[in-house]
C-alpha cells in the first residue's frame, strides 16, 4: 500500500489516512492530502487542478470488501492524482513561459520607443543666443524730464 500511495507523498506537505468504525461493520477510509500552496497569480486552469488535486479519496465498505479492493482504489487513485499534477505542472510552466514572454516584448517595445524618442529630440545648437534688443527706459518715454 504505501509503495502505491509514495508518488503522492512527493507531491504533498502530508498525507492524512483516517478509518471511522461504523456500527454496522461497515468502515470508512479516507485518504486527504494537504498540498503545496499554489501560487496566487495562477491561471484558472491551474486553479482547477488544484482543486482536484485537494480532493480526498473517499471509501466506505464493509472491512472484507476494503481488503479486497482498496489497494486497487488505491492505485488508481495515485495514477490520477499524479496525471493531474503533471497537468498542474505543465500548466504553470505555460504560465511562467507566457509571462516570460511578455516581459521580454514589453522590455523591447521599450527599448524601441527609447530609440525613437532619442532621435525625435532636437540636437543642441552650437550658436550663440543673440543679444537682446537695446530698449529705452518706460520712465525716459513716458517722463522725460522730471520736475521734482
Amino acid at each position: 500500500m504505501f509503495t502505491k500511495i509514495a508518488p503522492i507523498l512527493k507531491q504533498c506537505e502530508h498525507l492524512t489516512l483516517s478509518m471511522t468504525p461504523h456500527e454496522n461493520g461497515e468502515v470508512t477510509v479516507v485518504l486527504q492530502s494537504t498540498l503545496k500552496r499554489l501560487d496566487e497569480n495562477a491561471s484558472d486552469n491551474a486553479k482547477q487542478l488544484y482543486a482536484a488535486l485537494a480532493m480526498p479519496l473517499v471509501v466506505t465498505a464493509s472491512v472484507t470488501e476494503l481488503e479486497a479492493s482498496y489497494a486497487d482504489l488505491l492505485a488508481e487513485y495515485c495514477q490520477q492524482h499524479t496525471q493531474s499534477q503533471t497537468a498542474l505542472e505543465q500548466s504553470l510552466e505555460r504560465v511562467k513561459e507566457s509571462n516570460k514572454a511578455a516581459r521580454q516584448t514589453a522590455s523591447a517595445t521599450a527599448k524601441t520607443a527609447s530609440k525613437t524618442a532619442s532621435k525625435a529630440e532636437p540636437k543642441e545648437s552650437k550658436a550663440e543666443p543673440a543679444a537682446p534688443a537695446k530698449t529705452e527706459s518706460i520712465t525716459a518715454k513716458t517722463n522725460p524730464v522730471s520736475l521734482f
